[in-house]
């Protein structure tokens, strides 16, 4: 028997569908040039009649998988894994091919390989979720967190939402945006400044927040576990974190 979300569990998962859909709302145009390669591969095939029917069976799945991103249906994830997992295998067929051997050829087919499986390996733990999260009985919730992204995305940043980007090795080349809700926190994570650009859009805990102050005098920021060190912020973002998270920080004077 499956143990039923909570409130936060479910408006998490209307988030987490709030940004795959963006992101596969960007896919389209990449979509439709995978889908041209293919079709010119299965045209000028000079394989074997079963290979060649392979080949027109890929092109056939990526013009179905473009036509369902177009239409926003939710199983284009399946479709994104299934080409992934299609891609993976025609690379290990033609893997004894000449070029294959040298060392250049091996790096990249292996490269490509790896690519493809993780890419397929990740769209199918996303598919059921997605597909959860697009069923009538979530109606409610991705309407909240669509309006908590709005505000992420255009609120006034004197207001509730805090900002803080980060731009290192380890850290990543990151913006995050914070919204304290009282019950929980809503928390998107943006390209480096780009707030169209929405990598990870989650719902936490009311404690899914802390912020520590290190020794160097810089924040450590940690979300739902995930910690940020070395986070450098101005004197008013310190004292807004302390008025939000309210711990392990001490607020600064502006005189």
């Amino acid at each position: 028997m499956k143990r039923e979300l909570t409130e936060i569990e479910r408006l998490d998962l209307a988030a987490r569908a709030e940004a795959v859909e963006r992101f596969l709302s960007r896919a389209v145009l990449p979509m439709v040039f995978i889908t041209v390669i293919a079709f010119l591969l299965a045209v000028g095939s000079q394989a074997s009649f079963s290979e060649t029917i392979v080949v027109w069976t890929v092109a056939l799945i990526a013009v179905v998988t473009f036509i369902m991103l177009k239409q926003h249906w939710c199983y284009a994830t399946y479709a994104l894994s299934i080409l992934n997992f299609l891609a993976a295998i025609g690379i290990l067929k033609y893997a004894k091919d000449d070029y294959s051997h040298t060392f250049l050829g091996s790096f990249t087919n292996q490269f490509f390989l790896v690519w493809a499986l993780a890419n397929g390996y990740g769209w199918w733990k996303t598919c059921a979720h997605f597909v959860a999260a697009h069923a009538g009985s979530f109606d409610k919730e991705r309407g909240q967190v669509g309006q908590w992204l709005a505000d992420l995305k255009y609120g006034d940043r004197s207001g509730r939402v805090l900002e803080f980007s980060v731009k290192s090795f380890w850290n990543g080349y990151w913006t995050y945006r914070l919204l304290n809700l009282g019950k929980c926190w809503a928390v998107a994570k943006f390209k480096f400044r780009n707030l169209r650009g929405l990598v990870e859009y989650r719902v936490r805990e009311p404690n899914g927040v802390t912020v520590t102050e290190q020794s160097n005098g810089k924040l450590r920021i940690e979300i739902a576990g995930r910690s940020i060190r070395d986070v450098d912020t101005s004197l008013e973002l310190r004292n807004r974190l302390l008025r939000s998270v309210g711990e392990n920080l001490k607020p600064v004077n502006f005189s």
